[in-house]
């Protein structure tokens, strides 16, 4: 198996170093140091890793606003790193898509699990995301369908089992998606201004 692939974005080289040697020490492969956000969010879109660990604090950008920006951009877990423990700071993490929230100094075993949650839980939003946008499609897709039915039923005086009928039939002749064919028999009767 691959190691996970780790992007340290931290400007204090102490902490990059130690946290770097802890990573390496658990058998993580770090890819890569950046010492201020805007390169956090750089170097994360060139070297996709499998996971960030990225001081709140950082010059050029706030670590929350190059969190955020990832988010956009590149979609990867990321875990926020702060000497602060207050709400405020958490909440800010949160907010910005941080999977987990680690306190400096940062205790090595205290590592891997934090890993370990991110990464699933990243993996459990993607996956719903995709959830969700299967059920927004077939959603639409059905909204295509019963109006296109309403058409057919409507122009050529089918029932509705029919329309159906004659909706899927073509789909199958026309190797396309029923929802495709509804769409054009929708276009078609705009086209012609019902």
């Amino acid at each position: 198996m691959t190691a996970t692939r780790i992007l340290i974005a931290e400007d204090n080289d102490l902490v990059s170093l130690t946290l770097e040697e802890q990573l390496k020490g658990l058998g993580y492969d770090v890819v890569g140091i950046a010492r201020s956000g805007v390169e956090a969010v750089a170097m994360t879109n060139r070297l996709h890793p499998d996971l960030v660990i990225m001081d709140i604090r950082m010059p050029e950008m706030d670590g929350t606003e190059a969190a955020a920006r990832i988010r956009e951009q590149c979609p990867v877990p990321i875990i926020m790193l702060t000497a602060y423990a207050e709400r405020e700071m958490i909440s800010r993490a949160e907010a910005a898509g941080a999977m987990a929230y680690l306190v400096k100094p940062i205790n090595e075993n205290e590592l891997p699990p934090a890993i370990a949650i991110a990464l699933a839980r990243f993996k459990e939003a993607q996956e719903l995301q995709a959830s969700v946008y299967e059920l927004q499609e077939s959603l639409e897709a059905r909204k295509l369908i019963e109006r296109a039915k309403g058409i057919l039923m409507q122009r050529l005086g089918l029932s509705e089992r029919e329309a159906y009928e004659r909706l899927r039939q073509r789909a199958r002749d026309k190797r396309a998606k029923m929802k495709d064919i509804a769409r054009a028999i929708i276009e078609a009767e705009e086209l012609l201004g019902s």
